[in-house]
């Protein structure tokens, strides 16, 4: 198809097409192509919109609000203003996001937002933010924000939204510092409207998730004693909703309130707990078939306390890392064999030897076969040489996204020759990535021995790869995106390198990829194959020819000048 031809394609074809591309680079450079086609397929480009710094979200969004005819196509909205740093740089930062989300919302040009999230370490500076979203996008259904050392105060407009569909809270590290009690407490103001929102304003809730890592958790009982009839999705972190130690000491026949809470609400679909939740013994003793979930998300106790589940589970997640000295790889692989339909499983170890990983993955595939998404980590210890890993990971036959996350072994691959060995091993795998995490440091350390010397450590590598394979199923290209964290010593922070990268994987001599003219001679010359051998043949036979040819004229001429030598003699 010449550009004459692609420049007359109907509009709902160039939307095909754009749906279907991979990487929202390929998306941008079709948009780009013309002013036809940005006019059209901007309505995939600009779908969601994820803006991962204070200055990004000023540019995008006073651009979102100059241009109506972009901005009437964004339908999720995140807001990410920054990396962890110090509080007046965080505070320069929320200030500057808060206030560009809060223009563009007055401006009536995100009339298409149903989704925003506000992703940072604290609540956004301008509370009237929340304000603009509510009174001037109609369609906002879902709202997420992250709590810190501030706590939205009495007036908060945060509190005004009716009628959500959906509502995130993120509880960061600095909250579980210090509002441990915030939501226990109705009787204080703050958690009376917080609740009163979700319960009374917000009857036809479909999805929840309060969530946040603390080995402190945060008490939020009253959620047990709401009731949602719509609700499909419920993702709870370390927060506490069940009975206190001592509370079933009073009622030891009854059950407990967060049993009855999901037992009112048959249309859960998707669940993620924590061991802070709710303990194994007591949700064992939830009524058969009340919830058929789909997708579950907690630890092994927990799961295996809901054996009547089992069938209808396909998805499921593991929340916490798996100690192999305390677990063995059987006992997992017989709980995971009994779920007929799973499909997409994500499982994290942390491996006590480097000799843990081969039982651990044959275990996987000899319980799960029909997996088609696999994320898999091995932590503290050296794991899976990926040569070894490629040829080991073909057993599973359906498996079309990975994610793998190890402690590189030593001496192996690089990511980019790993991927490259994944790609061609299996290529039905078209997305994956891989990470390298840093091994376990002895005695502590958290850098390596020579922590003296002001050198960056290289603390994480990771990469994401897709693959393109011809008709005939073949590897053709490997797309690759590499980010590399480099951590200084000293507490002088950090600094990332990223590469982006296309291979060509088809073979050296394959019509697509031989190259004319000198560079395919040298091309051929350097080929591990037969035609390299030969070609490397001539070569050599021509020089010798060359070097024998060189000879006799030298010799001839050598002669010739003795003859000369001798006439001249003679006379």
């Amino acid at each position: 198809m010449n550009a004459l031809s692609l420049a007359a394609v109907p509009g709902d074809l160039l939307l095909e097409i754009a749906a279907n591309l991979d990487c929202r680079a390929d998306v941008y450079s079709l948009c780009m192509a013309n002013n036809r086609f940005f006019a059209t397929v901007s309505s995939v480009l600009y779908t969601s919109v994820t803006l991962n710094s204070a200055e990004q979200c000023n540019t995008t969004l006073n651009m979102l609000r100059k241009r109506p005819d972009i901005a009437r196509h964004v339908r999720e909205l995140t807001v990410k203003p920054g990396q962890p740093s110090s509080s007046d740089n965080q505070f320069n930062d929320s200030e500057k996001a808060s206030s560009a989300v809060r223009d563009v919302a007055m401006s009536r040009v995100l009339d298409a937002l149903v989704k925003f999230t506000w992703d940072f370490d604290d609540l956004p500076v301008y509370d009237d933010m929340w304000f603009a979203l509510r009174v001037c996008c109609g369609q906002l259904r879902y709202v997420g924000t992250s709590l810190g050392t501030r706590v939205p105060n009495l007036h908060s407009h945060l509190f005004d939204f009716v009628d959500l569909q959906g509502f995130s809270l993120y509880l960061k590290r600095a909250f579980f510092e210090s509002h441990l009690d915030i939501f226990s407490d109705e009787q204080r103001p703050t958690s009376k409207r917080f609740w009163n929102m979700l319960m009374n304003k917000c009857p036809n809730l479909q999805e929840l998730v309060i969530d946040g890592v603390s080995p402190f958790p945060v008490d939020a009982r009253p959620l047990s004693y709401a009731r949602w009839p719509n609700l499909r999705r419920l993702v709870l972190g370390d927060v506490a909703v069940d009975w206190l130690p001592g509370d079933a000491l009073t009622a030891p026949d009854a059950k407990s309130p967060f049993i009855e809470f999901l037992e009112a609400h048959p249309n859960l679909q998707s669940l993620g707990l924590s061991r802070s939740n709710i303990s194994h013994a007591r949700l064992a003793t939830m009524a058969p078939d009340t919830v058929k979930l789909r997708s579950f998300t907690g630890t092994l106790e927990q799961l295996q306390s809901i054996p009547h589940m089992h069938k209808y589970l396909d998805s499921v997640a593991f929340r916490e890392p798996m100690r192999t000295r305390d677990v063995t790889a059987l006992a997992v692989a017989s709980l995971l064999q009994k779920l007929t339909s799973l499909t997409k499983l994500k499982i994290s170890f942390m491996l006590h030897s480097m000799y843990d990983s081969g039982n651990l993955l044959r275990s996987l595939i000899a319980s799960c076969p029909n997996l088609t998404h696999l994320e898999l980590a091995c932590g503290h210890k050296p794991s899976f040489q990926l040569e070894l890993f490629a040829k080991t990971i073909r057993g599973f036959s359906k498996l079309r996204v990975l994610h793998l996350t190890v402690v590189k072994y030593p001496g192996d691959e690089s990511l980019a020759a790993g991927a490259t060995r994944i790609a061609m091993t299996n290529p039905r795998i078209q997305h994956f990535s891989l990470a390298f995490l840093p091994p376990a440091s002895p005695f502590g350390f958290p850098f390596p021995v020579l922590t003296f010397l002001p050198l960056p450590y290289r603390s994480r590598d990771s990469g994401s790869f897709t693959l393109t394979c011809d008709k005939h199923g073949l590897p053709q290209t490997l797309r690759g995106f590499e980010r590399r964290r480099l951590l200084w010593p000293f507490g002088l922070g950090q600094t990332y390198q990223t590469k982006r990268y296309i291979n060509d994987l088809r073979p050296a001599g394959s019509p697509g990829r031989r190259k004319t003219g000198l560079k395919g001679v040298l091309e051929l010359l350097t080929e591990s194959s037969a035609a390299g051998e030969e070609m490397r043949m001539m070569v050599f036979c021509a020089l010798m020819v060359l070097l024998a040819v060189w000879g006799c004229c030298a010799t001839n001429r050598g002669r010739s000048e003795d003859q000369m030598h001798l006439l001249t003699m003679s006379r």
